[in-house]
Order: C-alpha cells, then sequence, then structure tokens
C-alpha cells in the first residue's frame, strides 16, 4: 500500500513538474515565437480586380460593327454616340488605344455560297479612316496613332448561346424571367 502511495505522489509531482514548466516556460516561448505576417485585406485579389478593370475600360474603346451601318463605312446613331463619349474621355485624360472591330459580315462572289462571314479589310480601313477624323475634329489630337483595327478584345455569342441566354431570360415569359430578379428568384436571367 505504501508503495502505492509513493507510485500517485510520483505521478503528481511529475505532474505538477510538467504544469510549472509548461505554464512558466511560456514567456520563453514568446522569444522564439514570431506572429505570421499578415497581408492587409485585398493585397492579394486587387491585383486581379485591376487587371479585369483594365481589361473592361479597354473593351469600352471598341467600336463594334455593329455600330455601322451594314457594309458601310457610315456609323449608325448609337456609333455615333459611342464615338462621342470615347472623345470626351480620351480628352479627359484616359490614354487607351480606340480599336475599330474587324468586319465578318462580307460576302465574297468567289465562294461557292458566297455567305456574309468574311473579313474586309479595305472596309475595314476606311472606317478606321472615319473614326479619325471623327475624333480629330472632337480635339483628339493623336487621333491617327490611337486608332487601330483588330478583333474585338470580347468574343461575341454564337448562335445557341444567344437563343439560351433568350431563353433563359427575357424569352422565358414568366414571373422572375430575367434581370437580377430572375436570377435570384428563378428565372435564370442575368
Amino acid at each position: 500500500m505504501k508503495r502505492e502511495a509513493n507510485h500517485w505522489k510520483a505521478r503528481l509531482a511529475a505532474a505538477g513538474l510538467v504544469i510549472t514548466l509548461v505554464c512558466g516556460c511560456q514567456q520563453g516561448w514568446k522569444a522564439f515565437y514570431q506572429r505570421p505576417s499578415i497581408e492587409p485585406l485585398g493585397a492579394i485579389s486587387d491585383p486581379v480586380w485591376q487587371a479585369q478593370e483594365l481589361g473592361a475600360e479597354q473593351a469600352d474603346f471598341t467600336v463594334y460593327q455593329h455600330e455601322f451601318e451594314k457594309n458601310a463605312v457610315r456609323l449608325n446613331t448609337d456609333g455615333e454616340d459611342h464615338v462621342k463619349q470615347l472623345a470626351a474621355r480620351l480628352l479627359a485624360g484616359q490614354d487607351t488605344l480606340v480599336v475599330v472591330e474587324r468586319s465578318r459580315m462580307t460576302a465574297r462572289p468567289d465562294t461557292e455560297y458566297r455567305y456574309a462571314i468574311h473579313v474586309n479589310p479595305e472596309l475595314d480601313n476606311q472606317r478606321r479612316e472615319l473614326l479619325v477624323l471623327a475624333l480629330s475634329s472632337m480635339g483628339v489630337a493623336d487621333a491617327e496613332e490611337r486608332v487601330i483595327v483588330a478583333p474585338a478584345y470580347t468574343t461575341g455569342f454564337e448562335a445557341t448561346e444567344a437563343a439560351q441566354a433568350y431563353e433563359q431570360g427575357i424569352g422565358s415569359g414568366g414571373a422572375g424571367g430575367g434581370g437580377f430578379g430572375g436570377f435570384f428568384f428563378g428565372g435564370g436571367g442575368f
């Protein structure tokens, strides 16, 4: 019995020693422990958002082929409004290129079916010259260097994607179809 009591005393003494060491050594561990550096909020995600914003700004400065009359050099009403907005932003100090989207609606007589799906570099260059002239007349001094012909930054819908978007949004015909409300409340639109 005495032996068993000594055994329990030894165990209690060991537990007390461990507790004393752990509690008493906390100050010593702080000398070796360094808090991890914490990045400020947004330090990782902000560059991603800024790159997306820059891409969106670039897309704003694209004059799309639907802003011209079909297979013509003349801007339609929406195109004229867009070019006026571009001139105002360029005059306010925004430094970016103005892109004339390449046309893809020209029928070539030397093809078998003569589908209106071909590019027309001559038409694109004439549209570019029109934009250079328009921006120059609105006070953009370096319009000749700014306006280029290139593919649009954003791609359009394929026919099947457009039909699907129409069906999910405006074309669903019921309550909640389309708009942000439709997305959140069951319509599935944007």
